[in-house]
């Protein structure tokens, strides 16, 4: 498909509140259907990522809000102010305008209605808005989703969906994690669900994974989110109890963490240790090293896997969060990272998983063999995502030009 750059096909909203994993996710899907021909309008809610690479997408950057804390309760604005019915009808009127002038094909909403209810406030409006146009609207989620502890939050999400949602992209592989495991109502709507395989960076699809004897070092990261103290101080505590202390350590740390948390790790960080804010060569960084030390998000463990890289993590799960623990579970019976509970993160605990994963690691001088533990998973998301958007608006043209021939 060749369109006008002037016009919009696809109408792209994401809203990241605490980590960056949802911004990326989308930013690599808008990067593809750029790629593809599509033009690409690229709404971002959260506070801007210095290094967010979306290709020739436009970026819309709506005022900027985030997470107070862990709860999701409390949204703040980039000044750190509570925000108001005001301040979120002025956000709402600039999306609300935006969509009426770009008219675009599709509107692909990350997330919603099975998360991201603190968004209603804009989210309703746009999608009605959407719906008046006769724009459909597609649900974008990962492989796991939070469970729902709230009494009817479930039959709700299947309300909303069967009401308002037209598609459901889960970006998994349902041979390795079904929705169904997280979301049990899933099949209440299976005939809106497609699956279309994990999104991965394609520098990480590209990377030719290094033997072990030409790694050297640990990374270790806590994505782009705020919530990587307990992570980080472990760490530093941790690195000269283990066998590697004599190897160079990297600790990346997201943009959202505030600097004055950033600069006390950077100063209180041992020597051998670098403490840098996230890199946009990440991948290239996890296919040199012998051990990855991280959280359990969605980007980081496809990254991990795909790079073959061998793996501790430590998954976040505050505030009753299972979906990191559920996925790094389902690995670690597969043999394929070490997992770590939060509630065991201490810097002892950390030190003897690091020992254990150098005694399983490669060692050509005692002739050990690499465990046999890799997993199929279909990594196919952003060309499988991009295919069903672009055989969704040309089927939708074909039957207009039908309808209203010229």
């Amino acid at each position: 498909m060749t369109t006008p750059k002037d016009t919009v096909n696809v109408f792209i909203y994401v809203q990241h509140l605490l980590g960056i994993g949802h911004l990326r996710r989308a930013s690599l899907l808008a990067k593809e259907l750029d790629k593809a021909g599509m033009s690409v309008l690229f709404a971002s809610g959260g506070r801007p990522v210095s290094f967010l690479d979306i290709g020739n997408a436009k970026l819309f950057q709506l005022p900027a809000l985030h997470a107070a804390d862990n709860s999701f309760k409390i949204l703040k604005d980039s000044e750190g102010t509570i925000v108001d019915d005001t301040w979120k009808e002025h956000r709402k009127k600039l999306l609300l305008s935006t969509f009426r002038k770009t008219k675009p094909d599709v509107l692909l909403i990350e997330m919603f209605p099975f998360g991201r209810r603190q968004m209603r406030f804009e989210l309703d409006p746009l999608i009605a808005l959407a719906k008046s146009m006769d724009i459909p609207v597609i649900s974008s989620i990962r492989d796991i989703l939070t469970t729902h502890k709230t009494p009817g939050k479930s039959e709700w999400i299947i309300e909303r969906v069967q009401k308002d949602i037209d598609h459901v992209l889960v970006h998994g592989d349902p041979d390795f994690i079904p929705l169904e495991d997280s979301f049990p109502l899933a099949a209440k709507v299976k005939e809106k669900i497609v699956y279309t395989g994990y999104v991965v960076e394609r520098n990480a699809q590209n990377q030719n994974p290094n033997s072990p004897e030409d790694r050297k070092g640990v990374l270790v990261s806590a994505g782009g989110g705020a919530v990587a103290l307990p992570l980080a101080e472990t760490v530093i505590k941790a690195k000269d109890l283990s066998t590697l202390n004599n190897v160079p350590w990297r600790l990346l740390l997201g943009n959202n963490l505030p600097d004055q948390e950033f600069n006390n790790i950077v100063k209180h960080a041992p020597d051998g240790l670098i403490v840098e804010r996230n890199r946009p060569d990440f991948c290239t960084l996890l296919s040199q090293a012998q051990l990855s030390i991280s959280q359990a998000g969605y980007n980081t463990i496809m990254e991990t896997l795909m790079t073959e890289t061998p793996a501790i993590v430590v998954p976040f799960s505050a505030e009753g969060q299972s979906e990191q623990t559920d996925r790094a579970q389902k690995l670690a019976k597969a043999g394929v990272l070490s997992l770590l509970s939060e509630a065991d993160l201490t810097p002892e605990n950390l030190a003897k998983k690091i020992d254990d994963a150098v005694h399983k690691s490669v060692s050509p001088k005692s002739g050990s063999k690499k465990p046999e533990s890799k997993v199929k998973i279909d990594v196919h998301g952003t060309d499988k995502t991009t295919l069903f958007i672009k055989e969704l608006i040309e089927k939708r043209r074909k039957k207009k030009d039908i309808q209203c021939p010229k």
